[in-house]
């Protein structure tokens, strides 16, 4: 297995929204909520954001990005890894690009949101150090009101 992981560039736009939208529609999560898919490297596009793609032979196989929510928090986003390749460390090594990421600029905490169902995720993070802690801090995100979010979790840099 031949994997590389990189910063997405603007000939992988097309494909990383697909395989997201992909997915959406695996797990039956609400399209409604598929804001900066049209383009990730705009929305992952601050100074201090990144959107990562992990690839096999070219084909995109997971993701995740990290934006900016404050000089001291960064927010992860749009990390999918593909069915075939659960279970097998990616995940892991796509967290670890993001906290590397998170750490070179500064940041003191990453948190995250996951579907009250996504009992995988909530396994995961938890094994990777994250606490569930005070739910929905910034009133300003979209999220906030979606029902079927579980909570924030939290992970100390």
């Amino acid at each position: 297995m031949q994997i590389e992981i990189n910063k997405i560039e603007d000939k992988d736009l097309e494909q990383a929204q697909g395989f997201c939208l992909f997915i959406f529609e695996e797990l039956g999560w609400d399209k409604n909520f598929t804001y900066g898919l049209d383009n990730l490297k705009e929305f992952f596009g601050g100074q201090r954001e990144i959107f990562f793609l992990a690839k096999e032979k070219e084909k995109i196989i997971a993701c995740a990005g990290l934006k900016e929510l404050s000089e001291t928090e960064g927010l992860i986003k749009r990390f999918y890894v593909a069915k075939e390749f659960r279970g097998k460390g990616l995940a892991g090594l796509m967290l670890r690009k993001i906290k590397q990421f998170a750490k070179e600029k500064n940041y003191k905490t990453i948190v995250l949101d996951i579907f009250k169902d996504n009992i995988r995720a909530k396994k995961f993070f938890k094994k990777h150090r994250f606490v569930v802690f005070n739910p929905y801090p910034h009133e300003n995100w979209l999220e906030s009101q979606h029902p079927k979010i579980f909570a924030f979790r939290k992970l100390e840099l």
